[in-house]
């Protein structure tokens, strides 16, 4: 299905609870419902609905902490039991991963990226309001121990905080053979754009550091497919992919979300736009009805910025 910009749809981003441990700084509340969430049965329903009408084979389960959600083992084994994508992946601040990266690989996971924005103590316990540091390296290397590949790191720059820190994150991916996802703070979400001048504070312009590491590299390439990140592959192995809020960022976008309480939206920051699909869903329509909804969401999609 293609929006009104010449996008196709190609992945599904898919929120399963707003339950979450931390209190982290930048958080932009994604898939955040104060509403039900959808149960098992609804959330592996609509997950074969989608892979039917949008022809995806390509799902990312986020929250809140979907680690979170007491039937996430089931949620992934659902999914994966459907043989209708081809990844599954998973969004996590790792804390509960040493404890469930087996299992989650044996119910089929393929990928995980996990929210990582420093490797010192102190600014850890800043940035996400959890002295958990520990924990979640721990879970990292248990989730590269048991076969995860990529692992992927969201290090979110703030300046003042963690922007001394780039070099020893890049050291770190290249160590592990992690990639490292490279953000730039954004000031849309509840947490930044509502909160006084934290934008004004942490935000850094990451333009000038890309343009450092590319002078750096050995390969750079463009997924153009993934909102035209830049993939940056450094001489010590490191892999730096970029993610900058920007029009060309937003014509690149391919995704469709889904809240946790069945809510359909085609932007991170137009949820407003959506339409739910669970009183759909609890009356079990037809496929055509299903269709008319995914429709009318994709239709609403525009470049944000």
């Amino acid at each position: 299905m293609i929006d009104n910009y010449n996008r196709k749809i190609k992945h599904i981003r898919f929120s399963i609870t707003s339950k979450c441990q931390y209190s982290c700084l930048y958080c932009d509340r994604e898939g955040y419902s104060r509403t039900n969430e959808l149960s098992v049965e609804e959330i592996t329903r609509l997950c074969k609905i989608l892979a039917e009408i949008l022809d995806v084979t390509r799902i990312k389960f986020t929250g809140g902490e979907p680690l979170c959600r007491e039937e996430i083992i089931q949620i992934i084994k659902n999914v994966s039991d459907l043989q209708l994508y081809k990844d599954i992946s998973i969004t996590t601040n790792g804390l509960l991963l040493f404890k469930k990266a087996e299992e989650l690989f044996n119910a089929g996971l393929n990928r995980i990226n996990v929210s990582l924005a420093s490797l010192k103590p102190n600014v850890y316990k800043k940035i996400y309001g959890s002295d958990t540091l520990e924990e979640v390296l721990r879970g990292l290397q248990k989730a590269k121990e048991v076969g995860f590949n990529p692992i992927k790191l969201n290090f979110v720059l703030m300046k003042g905080l963690n922007d001394n820190e780039l070099e020893d994150m890049i050291e770190y991916c290249a160590k592990n053979d992690f990639i490292m996802q490279l953000i730039e703070l954004h000031k849309v979400s509840d947490a930044i754009g509502g909160n006084g001048n934290f934008y004004e504070k942490y935000h850094l312009d990451v333009k000038p550091i890309i343009e450092m590491l590319e002078a750096r590299a050995e390969e750079v390439k463009v997924r153009g497919s993934m909102q035209n990140r830049k993939v940056i592959r450094l001489p010590n192995s490191a892999v730096v992919e970029t993610i900058t809020p920007s029009h060309e960022f937003c014509m690149g976008c391919t995704k469709l979300r889904v809240g946790c309480d069945g809510n359909l939206f085609g932007c991170l920051y137009r949820s407003d736009l959506g339409k739910n699909i669970k009183e759909a869903l609890r009356n079990h329509h037809s496929l055509s009805k299903y269709e008319q909804i995914v429709k009318q969401v994709v239709d609403s999609r525009e470049p944000y910025y």
